[in-house]
């Protein structure tokens, strides 16, 4: 019987009322970026100006909040990246850390390719927005 109960207590609590699951629609937990989206959230930023990885992290978070993105998939996305031969990367002394940062920089010839894939990013973005309601920072 314990370990029944030990079980039980895990589990999410149950939803009081029907408000409780209008909340939900108001407030729905995160989505998770997938490999081709994590793809092009990295192409959106290296467009602007050179970054590294949990500088993309801690960017996803604040400009898309309903947005997150594994550790696991950004690695994936960087590799890809640089199979492709679109990535540069540098060392960049900062004053508040002991090491460098491994900075990523978008090669000068990928940026046309980059750019096509904005649009549709853009829209995925859009419909995301408009199906839940979020502002989306574009």
């Amino acid at each position: 019987m314990r370990r029944l109960n030990a079980v039980h207590s895990r589990r999410k609590p149950p939803r009081a009322c029907l408000a409780d699951i209008e909340r939900y629609f108001h407030q729905p937990p995160p989505r998770f970026l997938d490999l081709e989206l994590a793809v092009c959230w990295v192409l959106d930023c290296l467009l602007e100006h050179d970054s590294y990885p949990s500088g993309l992290l801690q960017r996803l978070e604040h400009d898309h909040p309903q947005l997150r993105l594994s550790e696991t998939v950004l690695h994936q996305a960087l590799e890809f990246l640089d199979t492709q031969g679109m990535l540069a990367r540098y060392s960049e002394r900062c004053p508040s850390r002991g090491r460098p940062r491994r900075m990523l920089h978008l090669h000068s010839a990928a940026r046309d390719q980059a750019q096509k894939l904005m649009k549709p990013w853009q829209h995925w973005l859009q419909q995301l927005s408009s199906h839940a309601g979020v502002p989306v920072a574009l």
